[in-house]
C-alpha cells in the first residue's frame, strides 16, 4: 500500500503543478492587457495621440484606424479561438484514454490559426506603416521607442 500512496503522490504533484501553470498562463491577459472592446480602444486612442504628435493628416489618422481596428478584430477572435482549443485539449488530456492523434490534430491547427493570424498581423502593421511617410514613420518610432522606455 505505501508504494501505491507515492505512486499515486508522484502522480498527482506534477499533474496539479503544470495545470496551475497552464491556467495561470491562460488567464483572460496578456502582456498588453484583454483583448476586450476598451482595451483596443484605449491601443487606438493611444495611437492616434502618438499620429496627432507626428503631424499625421485625419485621413491618415481615419486609414491607419480602420487597418489596426481590423487587425485587434482578428487578434480577438484568434485569441477567443485559442481559447476554446485549450479547453479541448484540457479535455482530451484528462480523458479516460488519450487520444494522441487528436491531441495532435488540435496542436497542428493551434500552430496554424497562431501563425495565420501572425502573418496576417504583421500584413496589417505593414499596411498602416505605409499610410506614413518615411519621415512620419521615422517621427512614430521615435514616439514608440519614448513610450516603452527605449
Amino acid at each position: 500500500m505505501p508504494s501505491r500512496s507515492r505512486l499515486a503522490t508522484f502522480i498527482a504533484v506534477p499533474v496539479i503543478i503544470v495545470g496551475g501553470a497552464l491556467a495561470f498562463a491562460h488567464q483572460g491577459g496578456s502582456h498588453h492587457g484583454p483583448t476586450d472592446a476598451q482595451h483596443i480602444e484605449m491601443h487606438l486612442d493611444h495611437m492616434s495621440k502618438m499620429l496627432t504628435k507626428i503631424d499625421a493628416s485625419e485621413a491618415q489618422k481615419s486609414q491607419m484606424d480602420g487597418i489596426l481596428r481590423g487587425a485587434f478584430a482578428d487578434l480577438k477572435a484568434t485569441k477567443d479561438s485559442h481559447h476554446a482549443a485549450f479547453g479541448q485539449f484540457h479535455e482530451l488530456l484528462f480523458a479516460p484514454s488519450i487520444d494522441r492523434a487528436r491531441i495532435e490534430t488540435l496542436r497542428a491547427r493551434q500552430v496554424k490559426l497562431l501563425d495565420d493570424m501572425s502573418r496576417n498581423f504583421a500584413t496589417a502593421f505593414a499596411d498602416a506603416a505605409e499610410v506614413l511617410s518615411p519621415e512620419q514613420r521615422a517621427a512614430l518610432a521615435k514616439e514608440v521607442r519614448a513610450h516603452h522606455g527605449g
